[in-house]
């Protein structure tokens, strides 16, 4: 797990976290990378945890140069992405695909080959209408620096998308760059092996240790549940209202990226 600036991240895979090589700190301080192996129909969660800023922070995620919204945490505890939202009650989980003969390996796109997470620090203000649906990016019409991707599986089931998200502006002396940015650059074992990144055996990580969860709900048993709920801005001006609980997605665009 990738640990900076009293954040830590990693990607999980069939309930563990991927291994990860060669971890370096960017020129940039705020920027720690890695690479992971990537499997192809394997699908996988961005999970990250506060270790105790005691500062409400939120999240976006890039994959191959998509963005989408990551969650909210309060100040400590721990949150995850499984994937990109298609409808009010349906999601597409994030999976590694094998690339499309048709792309161009030569020509990469920006943030081709690479799982992003940027945490900024935030004060709530206020509320406002949830994220709209995205459209989610045809593989075919991008350029892949290896021979996998990231894509998108089956329609499945989550839970329902609270009609109001929060508000934020900057709460730290970054203003409007992130707090901290784990950046994930995968590729196929074959590859990395190839590259001399990984051995020809690969390391078999263990479960994730036991943490203290303070989400505001009773905790998932699984590693590929979302339990990241928390108090859901109001909906109205009714005092009642504003105690309802729900799961509540970071914006795309509440805080202008660096």
């Amino acid at each position: 797990m990738l640990t900076r600036s009293n954040f830590s991240a990693c990607i999980i895979s069939d309930g563990k976290p991927i291994p990860e090589y060669l971890v370096a700190v960017a020129d940039n301080p705020n920027t720690i990378s890695c690479w992971i192996p990537s499997e192809v129909g394997k699908t996988f969660s961005v999970y990250w945890r506060d270790e105790g800023t005691k500062v409400h922070s939120c999240a976006f995620i890039t994959l191959d140069g998509f963005v989408v919204p990551g969650r909210f945490l309060f100040g400590e505890g721990e949150a995850w992405r499984n994937g990109v939202r298609s409808g009010p009650q349906t999601e597409r989980p994030f999976m590694f695909a094998q690339r499309p003969s048709s792309g161009t390996s030569g020509q990469n796109m920006k943030d081709a080959g690479s799982i992003m997470l940027k945490i900024k620090l935030v004060t709530l203000d206020g509320s406002k209408a949830a994220n709209p649906l995205q459209s989610i990016p045809d593989l075919n019409s991008q350029s892949h620096p290896g021979d996998h991707c990231v894509g998108y599986a089956q329609e499945t089931n989550t839970y329902t998308q609270s009609p109001m998200t929060w508000k934020v502006k900057p709460s730290d002396q970054h203003g409007m760059r992130s707090h901290v940015t784990f950046l994930f650059r995968y590729r196929s074992p074959e590859w990395l092996m190839a590259q001399g990144i990984i051995s020809t055996e690969l390391h078999v990580p263990k479960s994730l240790p036991a943490k203290r969860r303070v989400a505001s709900a009773p905790v998932a048993q699984s590693m590929n549940v979302p339990i990241t709920p928390s108090p859901s801005p109001p909906n109205s001006k009714k005092a009642e209202r504003s105690e309802r609980l729900g799961k509540v997605e970071s914006g795309l665009h509440p805080v202008p990226g660096p």
